[in-house]
């Protein structure tokens, strides 16, 4: 560094600034200049705060900007690194930071900057925050990058704050901050952050793992070199130009052990590797050479060159064993390998396909976020929550990505139809849509699409949206575009639309309106209170009815009896908890066992109603031959299962869930389990222990019921692999 630094409030600040100047030399003389005077302003409006333990707050800005730095990020983001609590903690005015840094700094620190308000709770400040943070990066991405470089080293500090704070934190950066990352391309940055939260979320956890890692550090260092130096003879016997270099695979290691994915000692086995080339050609070369002399099968090659995964990283990936041990090779070319560092802040540097996806998750985002829910003189904290509550479901679902015949990327969640994917182009198309070809084979509308298809939706411009699509779509946007269409119709079109919608769900049962008895429309009427027919068809065209469960309702005797021989009073009544299926008979499908708070779907059987998991693979061939026989079903709220308003839970309302232990209990764990998932009022039907491995049958109140017992029991029983078994 050429120039002399000037001295500031302590010795730990000009240590910061000293380390931040060293690691901007990327930049020229006059943007050091500025970021100079940044360290000196933010340290004089900081001049009174204190972090946790007691150090110089300006430190911590400071810190961010050094670790943005290290992407080597522009001026403008490096200083609104260094200001980004100044408006939020101290006198510092937006006014003050665009007139002595600019529009763009003064935009970004605002971006970062917190809303509060004293006659909102807590989860509404957040909510209207993270909405905040959302909106403004979707203006500008770098503002993201920012708040992510805060979180990690405020993660890295939070030893000086209370345990119950640090959990906090690191579940909320789990929950929001690290998929919100990843599927804007930031994997690096969120690898660490994700790491850092598992230390912070259970250290005894963590600590088991990290230690078992510094135990076998020697081995898997002398295993990581042989693999390498293999790779390396490969690339060379090619004839292929490229390097191979090692990757620190423990977020995937602590995230398969935290997620309950997989045994310590198996994931140790678990090495990684980038290997990257001058072009996809060479990337297939190898790949084809690797793929044939291990044999990997299909399910262990991904090829994300052509079908990038959300977030628009391009690689092709192979998994494969090799004496014992598990490698994963990441393949790409150096173009992937910079676009992968920054994804959405370096997307001009990625492919066309690799930004086509990128703009995809944009999209879906930006139709989440109503634009208008907060501004600056009148917040709408309400809106913000149910946003984000929006955004929180869409960044933890399982995504794919279909492609349309001109290439153009649409991601959707796991589970939607071709008719998702049509309204995902838009209504125009969507409305219009009477058909579908999916990887060039005619299908229907309802068809369940999967990652890296080619859709194309066949369209006739005098068609119309049918009622019956409501109980399918899996996406917020087709459904609200459906009842849009029909909100806008006479009473007499909705009416017609109704009917038209109800006999062919008829169909299904080769029947048709005029099948309909006197008996069966009073029946029909009594049990939605209504007086009229022409009332029902209205509430089936505006989506409060689905035809499909008016069927069901009609056909359902044989349900009724079964439900009550298969189960007595003792397990939940599913018409209780199934928000949309409110006195329909149903059953719970015994091939998946779903239990409250599992995605679920309804299939029309001859039964009557049956409730599956929505990944059951029984439902497979259904979906290909009958897709609208399977309707999206939704739980009711946390209420539902609730007593009382005190907070206690109905003991009425049970599942059966069936765990598998990777140990063979003895008699005194098995003591140890039984007592302490007792304490957590879950029931222990039988305990079955085989040479390897025990099976325990439960009964649980919910999805987050059994969680709770499966982390107690493997807590109590250090940390082995607990499997929820859908079939025995």
């Amino acid at each position: 560094m050429s120039q002399t630094l000037p001295k500031l409030s302590h010795h730990m600040v000009d240590e910061a600034q000293y380390n931040l100047l060293r690691s901007v030399g990327y930049l020229n003389a006059a943007e050091r200049r500025d970021i100079i005077d940044a360290c000196e302003f933010g340290d004089i409006a900081h001049i009174k705060d204190k972090r946790k333990s007691g150090e110089p707050y300006i430190t911590h800005p400071i810190a961010v900007a050094e670790i943005l730095a290290g992407f080597r990020l522009d001026r403008d983001t490096i200083i609104a690194a260094i200001l980004h609590d100044t408006v939020e903690d101290t006198e510092v005015s937006d006014d003050q930071l665009a007139q002595r840094y600019g529009k763009v700094v003064a935009r970004l620190v605002d971006g970062v900057t917190k809303l509060k308000s004293s006659s909102h709770n807590k989860q509404e400040n957040k909510a209207a925050t993270f909405h905040k943070i959302l909106t403004a990066t979707l203006d500008d991405p770098r503002v993201l990058i920012i708040k992510l470089a805060d979180r990690l080293h405020n993660m890295s500090t939070l030893d000086s704050v209370r345990p119950e704070k640090q959990r906090s934190t690191a579940q909320e950066t789990l929950d929001f901050y690290v998929p919100f990352a990843r599927l804007m391309g930031l994997n690096d940055i969120a690898d660490y952050i994700e790491v850092l939260c598992y230390r912070n979320l259970d250290s005894d956890m963590y600590n088991k793992l990290s230690d078992k890692l510094l135990q076998h550090g020697l081995g898997r260092n002398f295993q990581r070199e042989a693999i390498h130096r293999y790779l390396t003879i490969v690339l060379h016997n090619l004839g292929l130009s490229g390097h191979v270099k090692v990757l620190d695979n423990r977020v995937v290691i602590f995230r398969q052990f935290f997620r309950n994915r997989g045994e310590i000692n198996a994931l140790l086995r678990h090495y990684a590797f980038e290997i990257v080339l001058d072009n996809i050609e060479e990337c297939d070369k190898l790949a084809y050479y690797l793929i044939k002399k291990y044999q990997i099968d299909d399910t262990h090659i991904e090829d994300n060159i052509r079908r990038p995964l959300p977030g628009g990283n391009q690689s092709l990936t192979l998994i494969y064993e090799r004496d014992n041990d598990f490698v994963k090779a990441t393949i790409l070319t150096k173009q992937m390998q910079h676009a992968a560092r920054l994804g959405v802040i370096g997307a001009e540097h990625a492919s066309d396909v690799s930004q086509s996806v990128i703009q995809a998750s944009l999209r879906n985002m930006k139709d989440l976020v109503d634009e208008d829910t907060l501004n600056e003189n009148s917040p709408d904290f309400s809106a913000a929550v149910s946003a984000i509550n929006e955004l929180m479901d869409y960044l933890h679902s399982s995504k794919i990505l279909c492609y349309s015949p001109q290439g153009r990327a649409y991601e959707l969640p796991q589970g939607a139809t071709a008719l998702d994917f049509a309204y995902a182009v838009g209504p125009m198309v969507g409305n219009v849509a009477v058909g579908a070809s999916v990887d060039g084979k005619k299908s229907r509308l309802g068809t369940v699409v999967t990652n890296g298809q080619l859709v194309e939706i066949e369209v006739d411009s005098n068609s119309e949206p049918k009622a019956e699509w409501l109980g399918f779509v899996v996406t917020n946007k087709a459904r609200e575009e459906i009842l849009r269409w029909f909100k806008d119709l006479s009473a007499e079109d909705k009416q017609r639309h109704g009917q038209q919608a109800l006999d062919r769900a008829l169909q299904t049962y080769q029947k048709s309106l005029s099948d309909l008895s006197a008996s069966d429309w009073d029946n029909l009427l009594e049990w939605r209170g209504l007086n009229e027919k022409s009332t029902l068809f209205e509430q089936i065209s505006s989506g409060t009815l689905l035809p499909q469960l008016v069927v069901s309702r009609l056909f359902s005797d044989e349900v009724n009896c079964l439900q009550a021989q298969e189960h007595g009073d003792d397990l939940a009544q599913p018409q209780q908890l199934v928000a949309n299926a409110a006195g329909v008979e149903l059953d719970f499908a015994n091939c998946c066992h779903p239990i409250y708070g599992d995605p679920i779907v309804g299939h029309l059987s001859r039964h009557g109603l049956v409730v599956h998991r929505h990944k059951c693979f029984s439902l497979d061939d259904i979906r290909k031959d009958n897709p609208y026989q399977v309707i999206q079903l939704r739980w009711r709220d946390d209420k539902a299962i609730r007593r009382n308003d005190n907070g206690e839970y109905d003991e009425k309302i049970r599942f059966p869930a069936f765990l598998k232990l990777s140990i063979a209990l003895s008699d005194e764990q098995i003591s140890e389990v039984i007592y302490h998932l007792r304490q957590l009022n879950i029931g222990i039907e039988t305990v079955d222990v085989r040479s390897t491995d025990t099976i325990i049958h439960v009964i649980v109140r919910s999805r987050i019921h059994l969680a709770q017992g499966i982390r107690n029991m493997r807590s109590l029983l250090g940390f082995p692999n607990i499997m929820r078994l859908y079939q025995l």
